[in-house]
């Protein structure tokens, strides 16, 4: 189940990648002229490495905290990413009390690398989402983090819907993720 986590992050992180591209082309085309066609193909080649936008993951620093109302569940969605080699800052617990819907917020340049975030723990790529300023009362203090995961009832590492759908598909996977807060 997580290698068809990961290929499906990819495929949408490949077929983002290449409709940002295409958009860029045509930006580049207007504004050069036709005088500078040439130009346009060796442009083209950085705007499409500016447009990826992903970044080593240990370059990314995560904060996740919990908003589940269950216990652990910031450290396993911490663990999990640490895992996959991101730099996670201290686990704590969202401010305010439970959240029922989990958010992947993220500072401007890092959408490719909330979006992989986002498919790591499960939830849905709707969950990435620019982080607004000021911070959402939940979140309080972002600290320097670049993503900021705050986990609600419906993850699947905190037991939610996701994790039912993910049971249905691999039993393991379910164990593995029911596991994971214990820890």
């Amino acid at each position: 189940m997580r290698g068809a986590l990961l290929i499906a992050a990819a495929v949408l992180l490949g077929a983002g990648l290449l409709a940002n591209g295409f958009r860029d082309d045509h930006s580049i085309l207007s504004d050069s002229g036709s005088t500078t066609a040439p130009k346009k193909s060796t442009t083209t080649a950085p705007t499409a490495s500016t447009a990826v936008q992903a970044h080593d993951p240990a370059q990314v620093k995560v904060l996740v905290l919990n908003g589940s109302g269950k216990a652990g569940v910031a450290k396993a969605g911490a663990d999990v990413l640490k895992a996959a080699n991101y730099t996670t800052l201290e686990p704590s617990n969202a401010k305010g009390g439970t959240v029922a819907t989990s958010v992947v917020y993220f500072v401007p340049g890092y959408d490719a690398d909330a979006a992989t975030v986002t498919a790591k723990l499960g939830l849905p790529a709707s969950a990435a989402q620019p982080l607004p300023t000021p911070p959402p009362a939940a979140v309080a203090d972002p600290k320097d983090a670049y993503i900021v995961v705050l986990v609600g009832s419906d993850a699947p590492i905190a037991g939610g819907a996701g994790a039912s759908t993910t049971s249905s598909t691999s039993p393991t996977t379910a164990a593995t993720a029911t596991t994971a807060p214990a820890n």
